[in-house]
């Protein structure tokens, strides 16, 4: 059952996470069948390191009842809501949202503008490949790390979930989450575009609902 005291909002800093070289090799493209030379492999290996070093994972939760929905919306406690029917089905049994927020910071961002401006695109494509999925993993570790605590309550988060830009889900979806996180706590921005600042980083909801559905 939803609580109706304030909402909890959560700031992490130094979140020890980092997403393993299988998934960054994916996201470049790279299967087990395809074969590197010794050199290119490892000039790779060498990029990923650095890319793990320049990485300053930080994350937000915030858990908001819902108070409102129809089939192609869910509302808040405080009147803002979400269009779209594809996370109003995944809420169906959800009483209340975790919006969440990961970022991988500024650090790795600038560096690989660095690296494109100075010709080396490779490095910054692998740069690339390494902030996206230390961002997403930083969802995975923070949807974890709060089903702890809701197990202990006879809760759990839905398994999926739902970042504004897909599905039916409009970016401008970004600017709520933005808001209700107040994620300028995390050094993040958005642009009139809905873009965060700095690019890899992550908005997502999830649903929480009692583990006996």
């Amino acid at each position: 059952m939803a609580s109706n005291s304030a909402p909890k909002i959560s700031y992490l800093e130094n979140i020890p996470v980092a997403p393993d070289k299988r998934s960054i090799m994916s996201r470049l493209g790279y299967r087990s069948s395809t074969a590197l030379t010794a050199k290119d492999q490892s000039f790779t290996d060498e990029i990923i390191n650095r890319g793990l070093a320049l990485c300053r994972n930080k994350g937000a939760t915030g858990q908001f009842e819902i108070t409102g929905r129809t089939t192609e919306s869910i509302t808040l406690f405080d009147g803002n809501s979400f269009k779209s029917r594809q996370l109003a089905k995944l809420l169906h049994n959800s009483d209340e949202v975790l919006l969440m927020a990961g970022t991988a910071g500024h650090e790795i961002t600038i560096t690989i503008g660095t690296e494109m401006e100075k010709g080396n695109a490779a490095a910054a494509v692998i740069l690339d490949a390494v902030a996206s999925c230390s961002a997403d993993i930083i969802l995975d570790w923070l949807m974890e790390f709060y089903n702890k605590q809701l197990r202990r309550q006879g809760r759990t988060l839905t398994r999926r979930r739902f970042s504004p830009g897909f599905g039916d889900l409009g970016l401008r979806n970004q600017a709520t989450i933005f808001r209700l996180l107040e994620l300028e706590r995390l050094n993040l921005s958005l642009t009139d575009s809905m873009m965060l600042v700095p690019e890899k980083s992550v908005l997502a909801i999830a649903g929480i609902e009692s583990i006996n559905l």
